[in-house]
C-alpha cells in the first residue's frame, strides 16, 4: 500500500475537527491555562478574532487581557476616535496589519472624553464632569475612579462661581 492510500484510509477513519464541528457535534474544549498561553502570543486584533470564535475562548480572553502581562514585543495599534465612528465608537488601527477595526465601547461615550494617560492597554478617561474612568478597549471593561479632587497631589481650579474647571 502506498503512503498516499494509507493517509487516505487515516483520514477516512479520522475526520478532521472542524469537519466534525460542521455536522453539529463538539470541537474539542482546551483548558483556560492552555488557551491563555496560546493567546498570550497573539497581537491585539488576532486576540480580539480569537476571543470571539466561542464562549470558552472569550472567557480565556478575557482573562488574558486583565490578568495577564502583556505581550513585550507586540506592534502598538493607534487608539482614535472619529466623528463618522460615532460618539460610543472608537478606532483601533494595527500598524501590523495596517487595518482599521471599530471598537464599541461603554458610556459615558468616548468622543466626549478625554484621554489622560495609557498603560498596558487601559486608558485613563476624563469626560466634561471630570469623571475618571479607567478604560480597556478590547474588553470594554470600565472601572469608575474616584474624582479628581480627592487626589492628594491634585490642586483643583475653581471659576467664579465655585465650581472645579
Amino acid at each position: 500500500m502506498s503512503m498516499l492510500q494509507t493517509f487516505q484510509l487515516y483520514e477516512d477513519a479520522h475526520p478532521p475537527l472542524m469537519e466534525a464541528a460542521t455536522d453539529g457535534t463538539e470541537l474539542l474544549e482546551l483548558p483556560q491555562e492552555v488557551l491563555m498561553d496560546i493567546f498570550a502570543h497573539l497581537d491585539v486584533p488576532d486576540l480580539v478574532r480569537a476571543g470571539s470564535v466561542r464562549s470558552s475562548q472569550h472567557a480565556a480572553y478575557s482573562s488574558q487581557c486583565n490578568t495577564a502581562p502583556c505581550r513585550l514585543k507586540q506592534t502598538p495599534c493607534l487608539l482614535y476616535t472619529s466623528q463618522s465612528a460615532g460618539a460610543w465608537a472608537a478606532g483601533l488601527y494595527s500598524l501590523a496589519e495596517k487595518k482599521a477595526y471599530t471598537l464599541a465601547l461603554p458610556d459615558p461615550p468616548i468622543r466626549r472624553r478625554h484621554v489622560i494617560s495609557s498603560s498596558s492597554g487601559w486608558i485613563i478617561t476624563a469626560d466634561s464632569w471630570r469623571k475618571l474612568h479607567l478604560v480597556n478597549p478590547i474588553t470594554r471593561e470600565q472601572i469608575a475612579l474616584p474624582s479628581v479632587t480627592t487626589i492628594e497631589q491634585v490642586k483643583p481650579i475653581f471659576n467664579d462661581a465655585g465650581v472645579v474647571q
